[in-house]
């Protein structure tokens, strides 16, 4: 990440240390390939062009780490000047760190690794700057707490927050995005005093992530009796380029979870009325979770009740429970389904092609509005077909006409959609992780016609609604216990390793039709936009959310998959698919209804 001089202090005046060009320059040491990386996702990371006791170089953030690499995963030949990884030496690098580590557990030791931290770190072409100057060194009891905190409520992670957790990352964050659009102004300390109320209201939003150790088999909640730092910031935006810079920037930082709360709220002041903006770590909320965070807000700030259900929230939160049926017929659907994704690993999905991307951290969104009558004729939707599966289809045929215009390969398209777990008797209420994400996909013999397409995502949306795939995956990692944390940490990279077969083409998520926010004297809200995060090579994840009888759609995109203008064109594909579908099954009068509202990018 580039910084500006006027940003670094006193500390900008002496020359900036070149420690990583001199690391390269010697040829002593080899900066990670995008293969080598896969060990070491979104960090800087230096290896010494050694076969064995080789020094290892990681930046993390504000963080330094050096360690030594037993068994180095380089095949190095100083005469002939190659350093390249070898999948032998990877593997036995893997089998000895692993053994390493399992052996110091044994003998009761921490495998420690030499850390050093400043306050804040800059990355530019391969250099380290430390805005500070100076370096401190850093335990590992420092670094993940004391035990001071033994007063406050425990809960343990869920198996949704800790695979979040897993996969967050500097330059991916795992962030839930939510903003709401006004044609009012609100009141900044109104609406400070409003989100601390909501904080008070959701334990899971007064959560901090506790101390832990590497052999610590589950990360825990650290429930605070109050709300913590002020979460919310104001900023005045005099158009709407300047709201997309602000929903970006803050769309593409990870809220930290070593302080409560795990959110951070942006109130947009502009000259046609207000938005205000929630980023909520994934690993403390699902999307529905953050929508009734919202909710909480709203009511709050218009003074208005805010009831929540007595509900017993370690009781709550573990989602296996009650959810697998007793008869044997349906367990065995249910666990043939699982074996069926096995093909995962055999066939790669789709990769959405890309168009002006650059490679850089975050997040860009297009947002985009539907018509009323457009939103109410895909809620008219016959038995089985739901707005979910024509959003699918929709997908589904976007995607693979974008790749045939590019000349690039689309065999099977694979869409990740999240299912909403709560029970129906408070399906809308509990911040928290309560969903679990189901792939629907598509061959080209399905995407023959539009009406194929939907035909065949509505037969696996059904088929999944009843063998319970969701359960067995349940099932499957409610076994994550079982790990250490140490463990549970090198899974991550196991993605890349398999050559990404288990990470889908998209994402799609839907929240459905909502309670229009309503804010009182600011009014209610004119537009509500939702997206969920996603990892390269899905460098796309549509939200949808319908309020106000319109259906509102965020496109998010990773910055190497799209530009802005390829977002647009994409989107602007998305929705005419999808009126395809919409005439196709209700007839020519859908094609004359007025086309999407569009909102700014």
């Amino acid at each position: 990440m580039a910084c500006r001089s006027d940003e670094l202090g006193p500390a900008a005046e002496a020359p900036r240390p070149a420690l990583f060009a001199s690391l390269a320059a010697d040829g002593r040491f080899r900066r990670d390939t995008r293969f080598g990386r896969v060990l070491h996702p979104g960090t800087l990371s230096y290896r010494e062009a050694r076969a064995t006791d080789s020094v290892h170089v990681v930046v993390d953030g504000h963080r330094v780490s050096v360690h030594l690499d037993r068994m180095s995963p380089l095949a190095v030949d100083n005469r002939r000047g190659i350093r390249r990884y070898a999948p032998v030496r990877v593997l036995a690098h893997a089998v000895v760190d692993l053994a390493g580590e399992s052996l110091s557990l044994l003998r009761g030791h921490e495998h420690h690794r030499h850390e050093l931290t400043c306050e804040r770190v800059w990355v530019d072409d391969g250099e380290l700057h430390c805005a500070t100057g100076t370096l401190t060194a850093d335990n590992a009891e420092a670094e993940h707490g004391s035990d001071e905190d033994d007063d406050l409520l425990e809960v343990p992670f869920n198996v949704a927050d800790e695979a979040v957790h897993l996969l967050d990352s500097d330059i991916e964050p795992w962030s839930i995005h939510l903003e709401v659009r006004f044609e009012g102004r609100l009141d900044d300390e109104r609406l400070r005093m409003a989100v601390i109320a909501a904080v008070g209201r959701h334990p899971l939003a007064r959560a901090r992530k506790g101390p832990w150790q590497r052999r610590d088999h589950q990360h825990r909640w650290l429930i605070e009796p109050r709300a913590g730092a002020d979460p919310l910031e104001v900023v005045d935006c005099p158009d709407d380029d300047s709201v997309a810079a602000v929903r970006a920037e803050l769309q593409s930082h990870s809220v930290p979870l070593d302080q409560a709360p795990p959110l951070r709220l942006r109130l947009a002041h502009t000259s046609t009325g207000d938005v205000l903006m929630l980023n909520a770590n994934h690993a403390a909320t699902d999307g529905f979770g953050a929508l009734r965070f919202l909710r909480s807000v709203g009511r709050a700030y218009a003074d208005r009740p805010d009831p929540v259900p007595d509900l017993d929230l370690l009781g709550a939160r573990n989602l296996t429970a009650g959810l697998a049926p007793s008869d044997l017929a349906t367990r065995v659907r249910r666990q043939a389904a699982v074996l069926e994704k096995l093909r995962d690993l055999v066939t790669t999905p789709a990769r959405l092609a890309p168009a002006g991307g650059t490679d850089r951290p975050g997040y860009g969104f297009h947002l985009e509005s539907l018509s009323e009558t457009e939103t109410r004729v895909l809620g008219q939707l016959d038995h089985p077909t739901t707005t979910d599966d024509v959003l699918l289809a929709a997908l589904n045929l976007a995607v693979a006409g974008w790749n045939k215009e590019r000349g690039r390969e689309c065999r099977r398209v694979s869409v990740l959609a999240p299912a909403n777990l709560r029970p129906r008797a408070w399906r809308d209420e509990m911040v928290g992780n309560f969903t679990l994400m189901a792939r629907v996909s598509t061959s080209p013999r399905h995407r023959r016609t539009p009406a194929s397409t939907l035909r065949t995502i509505t037969t696996q949306t059904r088929r999944k609604r009843r063998t319970g795939m969701g359960t067995a995956l349940l099932e499957l990692l409610g076994a994550s216990p079982l790990l250490p944390l140490w463990v549970k940490n090198r899974l991550s990279p196991l993605l890349a390793a398999t050559g990404n077969r288990l990470v889908d083409t998209a994402i799609l998520a839907n929240l459905g039709q909502v309670e229009t926010l309503d804010f009182g004297e600011a009014g209610p809200a004119t537009a509500l936009h939702f997206s969920a995060p996603g990892r390269m090579p899905c460098g796309l994840s549509i939200g949808a959310v319908t309020s106000d009888s319109r259906l509102h759609l965020a496109f998010r995109f990773r910055h190497p998959q799209f530009d802005d203008d390829a977002a647009r064109r994409f989107a602007e594909r998305f929705l005419t698919d999808l009126r395809r579908l919409a005439a196709e099954t209700y007839g020519a009068s859908v094609a004359d209804a007025p086309a999407p509202a569009v909102a700014s990018r």
